[in-house]
């Protein structure tokens, strides 16, 4: 992330796939005309704290109970902390002259199948580090899922954000 500024401000890189919050946090709107809003292809947010699931098991019941409580509210705070930042991400590419491009539906489902290969090649790979198909193809499904999951939690709930379905902007 360190060097993707210069490498677009030289001109060796075209873009770079990553929430609106960096337009501002990583100063990309200086450097940058347009910005496209490609929350189809997939979240760039992942709200997961994780742990090794062999020390986990050996966690006490009561550690158990302070823990999956604690993360249930951190993912929370986090989440919403990085929906907040995302509108002044916005907000500091507009004051900046950065066009902000919508995709239309139809132009939305021709980048998704586009990035269809790099996912099945990510798949590939895992496969070829011993991972069973199955079970890659579970994670992705899983994450999927979670999106569309949280997605309508977020709509429900009027929590607005900057990007993602019309239901979910200010």
């Amino acid at each position: 992330m360190m060097e993707v500024y210069d490498a677009m401000a030289k001109g060796v890189i075209d873009g770079v796939n990553t929430p609106f919050e960096t337009l501002k946090t990583f100063r990309f709107a200086e450097v940058v005309g347009y910005t496209t809003a490609s929350w189809h292809t997939g979240n760039v947010y992942y709200f997961y704290v994780a742990m090794n699931k062999n020390s986990y098991k050996k966690l006490p019941p009561d550690i158990k109970e302070i823990f999956d409580e604690l993360c249930g509210e951190y993912k929370e705070l986090y989440a919403l902390f990085w929906n907040s930042i995302d509108f002044h991400g916005k907000e500091f590419a507009k004051q900046k002259g950065v066009e902000i491009i919508e995709l239309p539906e139809y132009e939305a489902a021709r980048w998704v199948k586009a990035a269809a290969p790099v996912i099945e090649d990510y798949i590939k790979d895992m496969v070829g580090k011993g991972y069973s198909e199955e079970e890659v193809r579970g994670w992705i499904k899983y994450i999927r899922d979670r999106m569309e999951y949280w997605t309508a939690k977020q709509i429900q709930l009027t929590i607005k954000s900057p990007t993602g379905p019309p239901a979910m902007r200010p």
